[in-house]
């Protein structure tokens, strides 16, 4: 007689036959983004007439909501006229800390304001002192950005540059100085983004050329909707929005279930037995672990020389404390091409 394929792990045992795959719900492939702003007026959504309304982060906020993988929002840690001295300030606040902590996905627009508050825009720039003042902005906004990655290695960090503010100036040398000195701003932004390994926004090339529908009030330099939604586009050239994947539903028919009674370690690494050999490309595709059926886990499995053992890793950072589902599903298959005849979910928990 033809021995069955059977999955074995601790008294989880699921044989291997044709039956149809359990039900999917959808879910994001990487789990929910927590989103936090950090930076000045830009970041808080200042208009022109000096109230707070919808800005870029409050734009990007959105578009992630609607595509179904934004799980927070924050822009409360950004504030209308912060320098850059000001932000490594904030970034020693707890309550600053523990956002960065739970974020996945960082902005910072910061260093316009160290310019507007030593500079006097009605003469001739001191090309000099402007200069030194850019580098010193530089200096901050690195040991920001390392400030960030330090509090959360795994954020994903978008660097902002800045757009032209003064569109109703005079043609002049103080404008032409101005835009010069705007340029060499961004630069320094932009190689600031590159050596720390982040992501850079550039927004003037396309803000600039509308600057005036942009930027309603001669006597403001913060624009309308219109010109956040320019800046909102920007980010979306450099960020694409993680897709969304279908997983096992855990409240669906499953063969088998098992509740683990005992407690599991943060780095616990389970191991499924087979008595045949496995079709290694189908793992990836058959097994998943959920975290309070309905946060997907991003883990780790590999097959053993054998093939008759699959491994499946902790996330790289430990499991959380809570409850977690762990799935074998029906596209599970041997060497043969056959599926399991009973589908298996394991529920076991984390303090």
């Amino acid at each position: 007689m033809r021995k069955a394929y059977s999955i074995i792990m601790a008294a989880i045992i699921a044989f291997f036959f044709t039956i149809a795959p359990a039900p999917y719900a959808q879910a994001s492939a990487v789990g929910k983004i927590d989103y936090v702003a950090l930076g000045d007026s830009l970041a808080t959504g200042q208009t022109p007439y000096k109230t707070i309304g919808k800005g870029f982060t409050d734009m990007i906020s959105e578009e992630l909501a609607e595509a179904g993988v934004l799980s927070s929002f924050t822009k409360e840690h950004a504030a209308s006229g912060e320098t850059s001295v000001g932000l490594l300030e904030k970034l020693k606040r707890e309550g600053v800390q523990k956002s960065i902590q739970e974020a996945e996905l960082v902005t910072i627009i910061s260093g316009a304001n160290d310019i507007l508050q030593a500079v006097d825009f009605t003469s001739d720039i001191d090309q000099e002192a402007i200069m030194a003042l850019l580098h010193s902005i530089s200096v901050n906004l690195t040991v920001a950005v390392k400030g960030v990655k330090a509090i959360n290695p795994d954020a994903e960090i978008y660097l902002y540059g800045y757009y032209f503010p003064f569109p109703y100036m005079e043609e002049g040398l103080t404008r032409a100085q101005l835009i010069q000195a705007l340029e060499y701003f961004n630069y320094s932004i932009k190689t600031v983004a590159e050596l720390e390994g982040i992501h850079f926004v550039e927004v003037s090339s396309a803000f600039n050329p509308n600057s005036l529908a942009c930027l309603p009030n001669p006597q403001d330099i913060h624009p309308n909707e219109e010109g956040y939604q320019v800046l909102a586009d920007q980010f979306f050239l450099n960020y694409e929005i993680p897709s969304i994947i279908d997983f096992p539903n855990p409240d669906g028919e499953w063969g088998k279930v098992i509740h683990k009674l005992e407690p599991s370690v943060s780095d616990k690494m389970w191991t499924v037995e087979l008595n045949k050999e496995v079709n290694s490309d189908s793992v990836s595709v058959a097994i998943y672990v959920v975290k309070d059926r309905t946060e997907l886990i991003e883990v780790e499995t590999e097959v053993s020389e054998d093939k008759k053992h699959i491994f499946v890793k902790a996330p790289q950072q430990g499991y959380e404390a809570g409850t977690y589902q762990l799935m074998i599903t029906g596209h599970l298959k041997d060497t043969a091409d056959n599926p399991i005849k009973t589908t298996v979910l394991m529920e076991f928990t984390v303090q």
